[in-house]
């Protein structure tokens, strides 16, 4: 089983998540996904990883790593193949109070 890092790297000037993978994850069944804030990307901390549309392809969180900021979820080891979700990243910019919304997906390979 695989871990896949997301790596929050900024904020682009229309307001989304610049991120390592460009918005889009594939995986297998049983695989984890790991999000990640690097310090100098802007974003102070992820309030909530939820489902936006699509199969939810999680058996266990997203969820808070601890008292990180990261979050991690693991791909339900019985999804079908060609699933995918749709998921939305709820954070929030550095000196700000206000939570944004980001909306990469998840693919669960062939």
């Amino acid at each position: 089983m695989a871990n896949h890092p997301i790596n929050i790297e900024g904020i682009d000037r229309n307001g989304l998540l610049i991120l390592s993978d460009k918005g889009k994850t594939n995986v297998d069944p049983g695989d984890t996904v790991t999000w990640n804030i690097h310090p100098r990307s802007g974003v102070s901390a992820i309030t909530d990883i939820l489902r936006s549309d699509g199969v939810d392809v999680f058996s266990e969180g997203p969820s808070r790593v601890g008292n990180s900021n990261n979050w991690r979820g693991t791909i339900d080891p019985n999804i079908p193949r060609n699933s995918e979700e749709k998921y939305d990243i709820h954070f929030v910019r550095n000196g700000s109070n206000t939570v944004e919304i980001h909306d990469p997906k998840i693919v669960v390979n062939p």
